[in-house]
């Protein structure tokens, strides 16, 4: 039945519906050969598996004589507690009989969103620098084992040290242990530390003295350990009765979970500013305009305050408040005439402090009779 309503007033709305964020910083995909066994269905080019069940169907074989590499690494994956939600797969193709490169079948996956860390599954260390160098090129994370290190007279990491975002994990039970003799699981500690880490949320974590399941500990000398942190490699040991991860270092020297907050920030704040030009009509040139782009940049900067990122605000000495973070934009009287006919706006600048972690508590007391 018309009302006619039409006939007095019109009225049209607009859905004006944000992005969806596909980014993601909590997930890893693991890279190496198609199965040995070729199955009826070859497995997708790059897919998600949500258990170890799923990736044996796809033809990844982790039982006899010579398991798969990528179906091994998967069940050290899924060993982990909690266990991931899924992880990401990407099979090194053969064409002409000719295996592609590792940087190669990394560089496809690239196309898919849903995952942060790359590790590698049964493939030579030879090809990790160059993993690493393109990594570096992307806003993605690589993270190794490391099994040449403590061979021979010179002890030398199997990617330099010029690296940000790439992290490697000593996986020997002990230093002087043939990559022959390691256990099978250790092949995928990478993949066992990828795994526990990324359980945590940005911000919130730090790479080190996190528990790992399925792989066995490096017993290793207090100088073999003061040498792989000054080489700036992760290690696995037993302190206590537990077993954990020790450094959460980049090669260059950084901390991982520095790297991942700072990855997770930018995006957020991409997102929120993206976000304020789709659902709006038109953001201006004034002062109102230019509050609304920083509003997002203070939402961001106090998400990533909440999820512990970036230190809470401070007290001085002398009580004066020492923030977290501060926020710099521009006055609109400020612009130039070719700044506001070119719509593009520069000037808007933040400044945070990264609440960092405790590694290491030095405590110092004395025992006395009277206090």
């Amino acid at each position: 039945m018309s009302t006619n309503y039409d006939l007095i007033a019109t009225v049209s709305i607009d859905i004006d519906s944000p992005i969806v964020d596909d980014a993601s910083f909590d997930n890893l995909l693991i890279v190496g050969p198609l199965p040995r066994t070729a199955p009826a269905t070859a497995p997708a080019l790059f897919a998600a598996y949500s258990s170890l069940d799923e990736v044996v169907e796809a033809g990844w074989s982790i039982t006899g004589s010579n398991p798969d590499p990528v179906g091994l690494a998967a069940q050290v994956a899924f060993s982990q507690s909690p266990t991931p939600g899924k992880i990401y797969i990407a099979p090194i193709q053969v064409v002409n009989e000719t295996a592609e490169t590792a940087v190669t079948t990394v560089q496809r996956a690239m196309a898919h969103a849903g995952w942060w860390v790359v590790c590698t599954a049964g493939v030579a260390a030879t090809e990790y620098p160059s993993i690493a160098a393109y990594i570096e090129t992307q806003e993605k994370f690589f993270l190794y084992t490391e099994l040449n290190y403590f061979t021979g007279t010179t002890h030398t990491a199997s990617v330099s040290d010029i690296y940000f975002r790439t992290a490697g994990i000593f996986a020997k039970e002990t230093s002087d242990q043939a990559v022959a003799n390691i256990p099978a699981a250790n092949n995928y500690l990478n993949v066992a530390f990828a795994a526990k880490w990324l359980n945590y949320e940005s911000g919130t974590e730090t790479a080190a003295y996190k528990q790992l399941a399925g792989v066995h500990p490096s017993t290793l000398t207090s100088a073999e350990m003061t040498e792989l942190n000054g080489a700036g490699l992760n290690y696995f040991v037993t302190v206590g009765n537990k077993k954990i991860t020790v450094g959460g270092m980049v090669r260059s020297g950084e901390w991982m979970d520095i790297i991942r907050f700072r990855d997770w920030l930018k995006n957020n704040m991409q997102v929120r500013v993206v976000n304020q030009f789709i659902t709006n009509p038109k953001i201006p040139m004034t002062d109102s305009g230019i509050a609304l782009l920083q509003n997002q940049m203070l939402a961001s900067l106090q998400a990533g305050q909440a999820i512990g990122g970036i230190a809470e605000d401070e007290f001085d000495e002398d009580g004066n408040t020492i923030p977290g973070f501060e926020t710099i934009v521009p006055l609109a009287s400020s612009l130039s005439e070719s700044d506001k006919a070119s719509r593009r706006i520069s000037g808007l600048k933040f400044k945070a402090r990264l609440a960092g972690a405790i590694h290491v508590a030095e405590l110092n007391g004395s025992l006395t009779y009277e206090l």
